[in-house]
């Protein structure tokens, strides 16, 4: 059987391990739809954030009392030692957010208890046991990114910090931090978005994730590694590129024009287009979700605008290049709606896909995965070509 030729593709379509924890599919009346362990993504939507990422990380719904314990503990590691908050500080004032969180977060693990835990660098120890370290403490650095993401942003804008209130959930408390006032509609949006942002097969960061676990490193830095692959445009950052989309078109009238102006130009237009081929021509789970979420609180806050754009370019670009809106198009205008600045936007991104890493890491583990190591069909001169050196003083 002849291998795939995968060359200069990205791996399109191409198995790199086994996975139960996500899966993208088309439902039967013909839609893609995410699944997260078996669960559809709509039903999970309506729930907290906390149950999804518990189902994640164990495998499992929760039960009221295992929820309501694992909600404890985040909010329990969920606030910054003194030495971060003054770390925090330091940073230049238009620092980019997502540099400013994955920083703050290599310098936090350091004061994780687990940091100096020897165990990591047995290669023969047990599975299972590693697993359970990745879970552990990636829980607990993750259960501070918001608090990271909301004070830091209020330091680099001159903005008092706002202190957490262990009463509210993850998604409020993260609100409440960034100064942005709670109302039930608000909370349920950003909720929903935390789960939608959660888990999505062996995406880019993921994949930059399991490649860097894959070499038995720490359990903090393959986090690390997955961020700075989330930071891309082509990627998580795409979400803020969408967000000044809207910006720059400004009004209902001019969309149209900027639209057909990007296409003239070959530019992207981003929040379409997707590298899994189901996505590419029909509206997925995700994006209906959040649509449905944010078309009613958009007309409630005199917002409306927004959709009016929203639905003028997704016609255009669904006539004229076949492509439906990806998570990016929606989410972005939700952000915007509930108003939390798009500087914010890719950190709170991690904030959420941060625990979709971590199942993912711990689930590398437990089956004992090999380190990756792909190949290369090389294009440069060979042995029968090869060049004769010249010492540098006749050169």
């Amino acid at each position: 059987m002849e291998t795939p030729n995968t060359l200069d593709n990205g791996l399109d379509g191409v198995p790199v391990c086994t996975s139960d924890i996500s899966l993208t599919t088309v439902a039967a009346d013909g839609t893609p739809i995410l699944l997260y362990r078996g669960y559809s993504i709509y039903d999970l939507a309506k729930g907290p954030f906390e149950e999804s990422v518990y189902l994640l990380l164990e495998d499992r719904l929760p039960t009221k009392d295992e929820l309501a314990e694992f909600s404890r503990r985040l909010r329990q590691h969920s606030g910054l030692d003194k030495q971060i908050l003054q770390h925090m500080h330091g940073y230049p004032k238009d620092a980019h957010m997502m540099d400013f969180l994955l920083t703050v977060l290599s310098y936090a693990r350091m004061f994780d208890e687990d940091y100096q835990n020897p165990l990591w660098q047995k290669p023969r120890a047990e599975p299972e046991k590693l697993a359970r370290l990745i879970v552990e403490a990636g829980t607990r650095i993750g259960a501070k990114i918001p608090a990271i993401v909301a004070k830091g942003y209020r330091i680099l804008t001159g903005q008092a910090m706002v202190p957490a209130d262990p009463s509210l959930s993850f998604a409020a408390n993260f609100l409440n931090m960034l100064g942005i006032k709670l109302e039930e509609e608000s909370v349920a949006a950003l909720n929903a978005v935390l789960v939608l942002y959660l888990e999505h097969t062996i995406n880019c960061s993921t994949f930059a994730s399991l490649v860097a676990e894959s070499s038995l490193t720490d359990p903090y830095g393959p986090l690390l590694a997955a961020g700075v692959a989330l930071k891309g445009i082509r990627h998580g950052g795409a979400n803020e590129m969408a967000s000044d989309m809207f910006d720059e078109i400004g009004k209902p009238g001019n969309a149209k024009a900027y639209i057909h102006g990007k296409l003239k130009n070959r530019e992207i237009v981003f929040g379409f287009g997707h590298r899994l081929k189901h996505y590419k021509h029909a509206v997925e789970s995700r994006v209906r979700i959040a649509e449905g979420i944010a078309r009613p609180l958009a007309e409630k806050k005199g917002l409306g605008h927004y959709f009016e754009i929203y639905d003028i370019i997704g016609e255009i670009m669904l006539k004229e290049k076949d492509r439906a809106p990806n998570a990016d198009l929606p989410i972005s205008l939700l952000l915007k709606i509930i108003g939390i600045p798009k500087r914010v936007n890719t950190p709170l991104f991690q904030a959420s896909r941060h625990f979709g890493w971590i199942a993912n890491n711990a689930r590398q583990r437990k089956v004992n995965g090999p380190l990756y190591r792909p190949t290369q069909k090389y294009t440069g001169p060979g042995l029968e070509h090869m060049k004769t050196y010249v010492p540098l003083e006749r050169r």
